[in-house]
């Protein structure tokens, strides 16, 4: 099976550029971070358009902007609801070079004054009274139809009308990722409601690379031959990443006479792909081990070709 990302293009390369705060204690340290180690942003063929995405549920993180940039670029650029990009306006390449201007808290702001990306965090979902999910909001939210849901792990795990909410959209037509926030072991309601064979490994630290699929399916999204990074890892179908092995570590052939052991099973992001949607797990829990933004990108519009 072969595995494509629609939106595809070959035309208009750009880098992306996020500005991260770092509180050093005392004071915000600004630091330009290469967003994905130059992941491209690529302008889409003339009458290309695409459903929001609806990003619900996660904590009120002014890096996520940061995180969610490639979408909120493309949304912005692209959606069938965004009113950025007005009819008689062509201009996208000038359109995207200031978008890649911006930070992230720019860029969210946008995407909600022009209703390209759905942005419903953790605090306006939740009733301030009990901390209860606001069901008004949600019933709202039911009558949008949308390329993809990102949620976090929380609220997906133990908010149960999220849940519903959630598998519902996917069973319509909706592509979902994952997100681990909190970093809960227990999995099973994702293999309940998306029916994958999928189960907690570990949470770790280990060097990983892409595996075949995850070339297919991530690509240029995950330049580097290799990273260091501490993970959720999941085992199962879909398996993105596998774990790098260096070739010096294992050249003693008095403790290696058979070669390398086999890789430590699991992956910090599993998909399964049915026909045009999908379903994700991101399990990467420290955005400086690698760019959430390309990849969530990918996630959310690979599908089957």
């Amino acid at each position: 099976m072969l595995y494509a990302i629609a939106p595809s293009s070959n035309t208009a390369v750009f880098t992306l550029y996020r500005i991260v705060e770092l509180n050093n204690a005392r004071e915000y340290i600004m630091t330009i971070v290469e967003m994905a180690k130059k992941t491209p942003f690529k302008l889409q063929p003339p009458g290309y358009t695409c459903k929001p995405v609806l990003v619900i549920g996660l904590p009120t993180y002014k890096d996520w902007g940061e995180n969610f940039s490639n979408i909120l670029i493309h949304c912005l650029l692209y959606s069938t609801t965004s009113t950025y990009m007005i009819p008689s306006d062509d201009d996208y390449e000038g359109k995207l070079q200031h978008l890649t201007s911006l930070d992230g808290e720019e860029l969210m702001k946008l995407s909600r004054e022009h209703n390209a990306t759905v942005i419903w965090s953790e605090d306006e979902l939740l009733n301030e009274e009990d901390e209860e999910v606001d069901m008004v909001r949600l019933r709202e939210l039911e009558k949008g139809d949308y390329q993809a849901i990102i949620v976090d792990d929380t609220a997906f795990i133990r908010e149960p009308d999220i849940t519903e909410f959630v598998a519902n959209k996917y069973e319509k037509g909706a592509s979902v990722v994952v997100v681990a926030i909190e970093g809960i072991f227990n999995i099973s309601p994702l293999r309940r409601k998306f029916n994958v064979d999928w189960e907690f490994g570990a949470y770790t630290k280990r060097d990983i690379k892409l595996n075949d699929l995850g070339k297919q399916i991530i690509g240029d999204a995950f330049p580097e031959e290799y990273v260091y990074t501490k993970s959720q890892f999941i085992i199962g179908e879909g398996e993105l990443f596998t774990e790098f092995q260096h070739p010096e570590d294992y050249e003693d052939e008095e403790d290696y006479p058979d070669g390398p052991p086999s890789p430590a099973p699991g992956s910090p992001v599993v998909t399964v792909v049915r026909g045009s949607k999908s379903v994700s797990y991101f399990g990467f829990v420290n955005w400086l081990d690698v760019s959430y933004g390309g990849i969530l990108w990918k996630l959310c519009f690979v599908t089957a070709s």
